[in-house]
């Protein structure tokens, strides 16, 4: 579907832990856009419209547009948050190319807490439409503790239906805790993967992020056709 701009409606909040939010808005009649793809949600406030971008973390199978954020306190976001049910606002998309190549055989994704959100769109996707074959699917998805994990449980849905294979990284994880400290590195991938350079990797996030697994990958020998990035506020979204 071709980039436009469309008036739509606020329908509701979701709090989430570690101060995220996800917001549904009313999907048009006949809108179309790819999992993984974003837009633009211009909002109304005290000082006037503000405007930002933000990837889709619904499905193009869901019956709802919904994006998912972290509550910083900033002007956006505290008149985002004030949103009030049956609020019109605007929202220019779909744009942007982070999306499924299916002739992938090996899909490994690499994100970090609210960078998940183009990731569920896509294994939401993938669960709700099933096609004739499925990728196989790994998750690098690093984290603060067990209770700061976006979309937790869905994630348990998606290793169930899709055979999705999660590798949680927690930087500070709980006694109990037996997987991987610290943050996504080229050991964590090289000790999950037998060949990484099998593999398609598909990594979301904010730039000082980005640069950091650009390096992982290089270390682990990654080609970079296998390599596919989504910036988060990256300028001309």
């Amino acid at each position: 579907m071709a980039r436009a701009k469309f008036t739509t409606t606020f329908l509701d909040k979701t709090p989430m832990s570690g101060g995220l939010a996800s917001f549904r808005f009313a999907k048009p009649r006949g809108f179309e856009y790819v999992a993984g793809q974003w837009f633009v949600l211009s909002i109304p406030s005290p000082t006037g419209t503000l405007s930002k971008p933000f990837t889709y973390s619904s499905s193009p199978t869901e019956p709802f547009l919904m994006m998912t954020t972290r509550l910083s306190g900033s002007d956006y976001k505290n008149a985002l948050d004030a949103l009030q049910p049956g609020t019109e606002v605007e929202m220019d998309g779909p744009g942007g190319r982070f999306t499924l190549d299916p002739a992938r055989e090996r899909v490994a994704f690499l994100a970090g807490g609210v960078g998940v959100t183009p990731i569920r769109s896509m294994l939401r996707f993938l669960a709700d439409a099933p096609a004739a074959t499925t990728p196989r699917l790994v998750a690098f998805y690093g984290n603060l503790d067990e209770t700061h994990i976006p979309f937790a449980e869905e994630f348990v849905e998606f290793e169930q239906k899709l055979g999705l294979r999660t590798v949680h990284v927690l930087t500070q994880p709980g006694e109990a805790w037996t997987g991987h400290k610290g943050f996504i590195t080229a050991d964590v991938i090289k000790a999950e993967l037998d060949d990484p350079t099998a593999w398609t990797f598909y990594t979301s996030g904010p730039p000082p992020m980005i640069e950091a697994m650009k390096k992982v990958l290089e270390i682990c020998g990654v080609p970079a056709g296998n390599q596919i990035f989504e910036y988060f506020g990256a300028p001309g979204k």
